[in-house]
This record gives C-alpha cells, structure tokens and sequence, in this order.
C-alpha cells in the first residue's frame, strides 16, 4: 500500500499509506509524540514530492471495539489529528504546509481480533499540483509570499522563472490599486499556490532580489 510514496504522486489523485501502530493524542507526552513522528517520518520521506494544492484528508484508526469500549485510555478521534498533520508536513512529509488541509475526516473501525492498531492514511488531491523534492527551495517575494524554485536547476532557468513570477505579482498589485478586485487580479499570477514565509519552517528560503542579484554575478 505505501508504493504510493515514490518518485511521483499517482495521476489519479489518491495516496494511500498504512501507519502500523496506534496514534499519539495531541495531550500525549512529548517523548510519545516524537517516538510516533519519527515512525511516520521514516515512511513518507522517502515520497519523491510533496503535494502543492489543497488536500482531503481521511484517516482509519483501525482499533478493537473492546479496547475503545472499556478502556479510559483510548484517545478521542479529534485529538488524534494534530500529531499526525505535523509530520506529513515539511521537507521531509508529503506536504508543504498543514493549512493545505481542506478538509479531515477522521473515524476509527473494529479491526475484531488483530491486537495490532493501525492508521490508514488516504489523501486526495488534485493530480498536477506537487512539486519534486529534489533541490526544492523558495524564493520570498514581497517580504512574506513565497514561490518554490529548485537550486539544481541551471541559473538561466530560475532567473526564467524568477522573472515570470515577478511579472505576474507587480501585475496583481497595480491591479488591486487601480480597484479591480483581488480573484481578478491574482489570474495573472502563477498557477502554484503561494506560502506564507512564516508557514516553510524546515526549507530554504531566499530572497528573490537576493537570487537574482547572485545569478548575475555568475
């Protein structure tokens, strides 16, 4: 099931990975929580990309109706959620930012006689929008939007695309000054999202001044 992490996200836009243990609660202790999200980093870093649009989430707890039933120390499906959003985000998740999530179902199922919890995680998306990993870095714009660039391509390519961004933001903003409203103007910007520099903790980030000026001294 976790082939779905590999160099690229399917084209159907669909992922789909087991997490073979129980969850950790969001009130859990943080020696629980950091042994739960490295056992969950180990299996998504190696996806290839990390997802770029808005997302569903659906997460199975599959867990025994008695241990739900009669013990006091089953979590709350709510509380289940929060732990688990921050290691699919970041450089080494699927993900680039938890505010990505649109949406979180989240429900546990009997799994009968089987002692072993487990986590389903499934994932719904739009199929184009993800980026490589690979030399995956963002260049701030602005002051605080930023926009992915990858630092293993050739300097003439990112100046390309550092310029097209640039183009399309000024155009936005002059937009927005003469009166035309904010979902009209921003059709001149990129296709791919904008971040929040305050949301990318864990990349890279450089100034797209700051590129373009050590581009041209090259």
């Amino acid at each position: 099931m976790n082939d779905h992490l590999g160099k690229e996200p399917p084209e159907y836009g669909e992922i789909v990975f087991e997490v073979n243990r129980s969850p950790v609660s969001l009130q859990s202790k943080s020696e629980k929580k950091k042994e739960f999200k490295d056992f969950v980093s180990s299996i998504v870093k190696e996806a290839g990309f990390l997802l770029s649009g808005d997302v569903k989430l659906f997460i199975e707890w599959r867990i025994t109706e008695q241990h739900r039933y009669e013990h006091a120390s089953a979590y709350d499906v709510d509380n289940i959620i929060k732990p688990l959003l921050d290691v699919l985000s970041g450089p080494n998740g699927v993900l680039v930012d938890d505010n990505q999530v649109q949406s979180v179902e989240c429900y546990w199922t009997d799994i009968f006689h089987d002692p072993d919890e487990k986590l389903i995680i499934t994932i719904k998306y739009v199929h184009d929008e993800w980026l490589p990993k690979d030399g995956l870095e963002f260049l701030s714009f602005e002051g605080s939007l930023c926009l992915p660039i990858w630092g293993n391509i050739k300097p003439e390519h990112q100046k390309m695309i550092i310029e097209r961004y640039e183009s399309g933001i000024n155009f936005k903003n002059k937009a927005l000054e003469s009166g035309i409203g904010y979902y009209q103007a921003k059709l001149a910007m990129p296709i791919q999202r904008v971040f929040h520099k305050g949301r990318l903790t864990g990349f890279k980030i450089t100034s797209a001044t700051d590129r373009i000026a050590q581009i041209n001294k090259s």
